[in-house]
């Protein structure tokens, strides 16, 4: 799991060439994020994470050997955490102008993942900086002040 983690933040964060389509609001980057979770609610990675393609800047072989390593790994999330019972939006986190991350909550039975979908406006456009998860909730609590 550690490794798919990893990977994931290696994938969204290493590539930086500019696209010719983004995401042309704030409001896009939600309903994007809002469609990908619906299809990992439904364990279709693959599905999710295709749509993610036209505004990553990964290559697409290895977005596809992402869904890939994911739907190999989900049997041993299904055995720890349980079966999948809902999802929920948590909250979004602007930084400056540029950034923007919107959390999500993929609840079992016996668990919780963290699901983190970064954009970045570069431009016009916004673009896909990282799709994140883990089961580090930390950020999402606020220190005492």
């Amino acid at each position: 799991m550690k490794h798919l983690l990893s990977l994931l933040i290696m994938l969204g964060s290493s590539f930086t060439f500019a696209l010719d389509d983004g995401i042309d609001s704030v409001e896009g980057t939600r309903v994007l994020s809002d469609k990908i979770i619906y299809h990992f609610l439904r364990e279709e990675f693959e599905g999710g994470l295709s749509l993610a393609k036209p505004y990553w800047p990964v290559p697409e072989v290895e977005i596809d050997a992402l869904a890939n390593t994911i739907e190999a790994q989900w049997p041993v999330v299904d055995q720890r955490f349980g079966p999948l019972i809902g999802s929920e939006f948590i909250r979004s986190e602007e930084v400056g102008d540029s950034l923007i991350r919107y959390y999500y909550l993929l609840k079992f039975k016996n668990n919780v993942m963290l699901w983190e979908f970064t954009f970045y406006q570069a431009k016009r456009d916004w673009i896909v900086q990282s799709i994140t998860f883990g089961r580090e909730l930390d950020s999402l609590f606020k220190a005492p002040e």
